[in-house]
């Protein structure tokens, strides 16, 4: 390949799917872009009653989750994911205080990322957990 061709995508890479629960449509769509860029399907939940409703109807790589969505607060959809037994990895977007933090479910959260992030290192930790749920 010669210099200032755009890279082909790597073939033969699962496909990853991620489930965005984020209710800012501005921080949703980049989230989303982000994640198409590295040829992520991705599914969005505004608030986490969708989430759930979207996490009972189908699998992901990952769940990229804020806390603080309406209707069921990311908190309330890890527990559901907890008691439903879901192995997805959970990557916690949020402004939230280190102290909400503590509560966590180390088990089903594995990475947490506070707003504003950086994008690349987002990046590489989002297609990490990927590939980590591969294993289980």
């Amino acid at each position: 390949m010669s210099a200032g061709q755009p890279r082909q995508p790597v073939t033969g890479n699962p496909p990853y799917r991620a489930l965005i629960v984020e209710d800012d449509p501005a921080i949703r769509r980049l989230v989303q872009k982000i994640l198409s860029r590295q040829h992520i399907e991705t599914d969005l939940a505004p608030d986490g009653l969708i989430a759930i409703a979207k996490l009972k109807a189908s699998s992901y790589s990952v769940v990229v989750l804020d806390l603080m969505v309406p209707e069921v607060s990311g908190l309330e959809v890890i527990e559901f994911m907890k008691q439903a037994e879901l192995r997805t990895p959970v990557a916690v977007v949020s402004a939230v205080s280190q102290q909400a933090l503590t509560s966590l479910d180390l088990d089903i959260v594995k990475l947490v990322i506070s707003k504003p992030f950086d994008v690349d290192e987002f990046t590489k930790a989002i297609l990490t957990l990927c590939a980590e749920g591969l294993e289980h």
